[in-house]
């Protein structure tokens, strides 16, 4: 294979790095969110089935005869202090989950549904983190092998698996990766920032956060959600834990799970395209078209925490092209736009102004920012005519949300397009 069919495909497995990732993340949200209700509905029988069974118990505890005397005619109901006898109802409905895990505990747990899918994506969601760090790690040691320590040592028995020099190479690889793994998040973000020098985006990207998420990943895997001492001391000082202390349960709730949702996909995104256009510059161009694309979604989405961070980092980012640049640009206007930081959109509209003279395309982005409908439809039709403009450029642009709603969007789009 020569030296350029070599790098194209290292081009293709970074690319499909990135990808694979946003895939997996997207099917993680999509996943929660179409289940989500399904679990709610059950948690709510099953509240409704807690509440008829405790007052079944609750009216035979106040109704239990006094002597045996007296139990042909049940006598005035009990006089039992209220406390008391919640908790006697509550101390049996424990005992009944205890003798009867997959009965009992199932029928009258309200929150066990949504629970368990909110902890099961959320391992899902750090293990395809984990995915990600694994697969970039192994992409840079395919592409630079020389970076590998020379003392390395690779036992006898592995050795004698090895066919040629080249599998012997990939499991001192495999090697590598699995002693960078082993340690702490917090150790490996490090490595990526000491060790490969790639820029981390500290200043957009939480990685405390994420930090926590690990460790929080980590009771609830091995300590049922119990907070200890090392939980406490790896997430040290961050805002969000402050006052939680040994011994107390740590769930996973709807808002919490999206919190950490929107910084991982941030995070990996973010962190790949900066690993992407330090190893493969002369390919930069298509990992604008890929960070284009995931903001475009996440505005499309209208989450407005994933495409804030991505904008922010696309300003920081020298683009490939002018072209990207324009679109990177654009799409930060948008968020501005959503926002609704009327000031600051007004500003950098003035700034794509300067390069929009005679281009119909960048005109019909300013128009739609504006929300100038008639001016958008007007340099619309003549980017389409002249070809700067096709189908997906309406129909997955998030800069033409508003016109979305206007019933004559799609007439309209569709009269361009008949016609060009």
């Amino acid at each position: 294979m020569s030296d350029k069919e070599t790098r194209e495909k290292e081009f293709s497995t970074i690319r499909r790095i990135v990808m694979n990732f946003r895939v997996a993340m997207y099917g993680i949200k999509y996943f929660v969110t179409n289940i989500g209700p399904m679990a709610d509905a059950r948690d709510e029988k099953a509240r409704k089935t807690g509440e008829r069974i405790r007052k079944g118990i609750r009216s035979l505890l106040v109704n239990i005869p006094t002597s045996v005397e007296r139990d042909v005619k049940p006598p005035e109901q009990v006089n039992i202090e209220d406390g008391r006898l919640s908790s006697t109802v509550d101390g049996i409905i424990s005992v009944a989950k205890d003798y009867d895990y997959a009965g009992a505990n199932v029928a009258l747990d309200d929150e066990l549904h949504r629970g368990l899918l909110l902890k099961s994506s959320f391992m899902m969601m750090i293990a395809t983190f984990d995915f990600l760090l694994s697969d970039i790690l192994h992409c840079y040691y395919e592409s630079y092998p020389e970076a590998l320590n020379d003392d390395m040592v690779l036992p006898l028995g592995e050795l004698r698996k090895c066919t040629d020099v080249r599998e012997a190479v990939h499991m001192l690889m495999d090697q590598k990766v699995e002693t960078v793994l082993f340690k702490n998040f917090a150790k490996q973000i490090l490595f990526f920032e000491s060790e490969l020098k790639i820029n981390t985006a500290g200043t957009i990207i939480s990685w405390d956060l994420i930090n926590e998420a690990y460790q929080r990943r980590n009771i609830l895997a091995h300590n049922n959600g119990i907070v200890n001492t090392r939980y406490l001391r790896s997430v040290r000082g961050l805002a969000g834990v402050k006052g939680v202390k040994p011994g107390e349960r740590l769930g996973v709730s709807w808002d919490y799970f999206l919190q950490i949702y929107w910084e991982i996909l941030a995070g990996g995104i973010i962190l790949a395209q900066n690993c992407w256009r330090k190893w493969f510059k002369e390919d930069s161009s298509d990992a604008d078209s890929i960070l284009v694309d995931s903001i475009n979604r996440e505005l499309l989405e209208e989450a407005i925490v994933p495409a804030t961070r991505l904008c922010l980092y696309s300003r920081e980012t020298e683009a490939g092209s002018e072209e990207a640049r324009y679109d990177l640009d654009s799409l930060f206007c948008q968020l501005l736009k959503t926002l609704g930081l009327q000031e600051q959109l007004a500003k950098q509209i003035k700034k794509l102004e300067k390069s929009a003279a005679g281009n119909n395309k960048r005109l019909a982005i300013i128009t739609a920012l504006q929300d100038d409908k008639e001016a958008f439809y007007k340099h619309a039709e003549n980017a389409v005519k002249n070809g700067a403009m096709h189908s997906d450029d309406f129909d997955l642009a998030a800069i033409h949300n508003n016109f979305r709603g206007d019933v004559n969007f799609k007439t309209k789009l569709e009269e361009m397009f008949k016609h060009s």
